[in-house]
């Protein structure tokens, strides 16, 4: 049984890595930390994009998500705008969205998902 890792980051983690056809993509959150709720959505999809495409797979096959938001109240409908926009209508994933007291002041949002590889 073989693991693939992609993208280490240091002794922590590996962004993306895969095991028996699944995508594992680990907490991610946005590069740049100016941006408000939507913008910092925005890139990490786009993020997720990019390690999902590594891992030979793509937002389509998302099977769970996990969204965790600095400010559930206040961001839950403008994280859910950029969400709906990014996500296929007829590939809607499980999903939970809780509010965390995040890494840093700046990140308002952090999104993992698990995503199927082949059909």
């Amino acid at each position: 049984m073989s693991i693939q890792r992609f993208e280490p980051n240091g002794k922590r983690l590996s962004h993306v890595l895969v095991h028996k056809d699944i995508a594992y993509v680990t907490g991610q959150v946005a590069a740049d930390r100016t941006q408000d709720i939507a913008g910092q959505t925005a890139q990490v999809l786009a993020r997720i994009d990019g390690l999902l495409a590594k891992a030979g797979t793509d937002k389509s096959k998302i099977l769970v998500a996990q969204v965790w938001l600095k400010h559930v109240v206040a961001d839950f409908a403008a994280m859910n705008a950029v969400w709906e926009d990014w996500i296929p209508e007829d590939a809607l994933p499980a999903r939970a969205t809780v509010e965390a007291n995040l890494a840093a002041e700046n990140i308002l949002v952090e999104i993992s998902v698990q995503a199927a590889i082949g059909d």
